[in-house]
């Protein structure tokens, strides 16, 4: 998907997230259009980040940047994390691989095997 002359990166972004119907895995990052690409990847790397982090690696506003978080926590790259001393801001902690995506192979069945 490249950028056309009347999508903002904000939309592009939110679009390209919209598109995906299974969840967002970190090996899925190289995938997206810049500046998302590299803020996520920047941000899987910290593991831990707050909202104020994100939107300056994405050069969006703090509104936009929490749209593409929320979709983020739905697609389960990250979770929200509470923090009481800091209720102002937002903390998320990205996962480090979707594991809520159904593996295509049943799992074998070792003592079946050993028997």
């Amino acid at each position: 998907m490249g950028l056309t002359m009347n999508e903002s990166p904000y939309e592009l972004a939110v679009k390209e997230l919209m598109s995906r119907t299974e969840d967002v895995r970190p090996s899925d990052v190289v995938l997206f259009s810049e500046p998302l690409r590299s803020a996520l990847n920047f941000v899987i790397r910290l593991g831990r980040f707050n909202l104020t982090d994100f939107s300056e690696k994405l050069g969006l506003t703090r509104y936009q940047s929490k749209t593409i978080a929320d979709i983020l926590v739905e697609r389960h790259l990250f979770t929200i994390l509470p923090d009481p001393l800091n209720p102002a801001e937002i903390f998320y902690e990205s996962r480090p691989s979707a594991s809520s995506r159904p593996t295509a192979r049943k799992p074998i069945d070792l003592w079946s095997k050993l028997d």
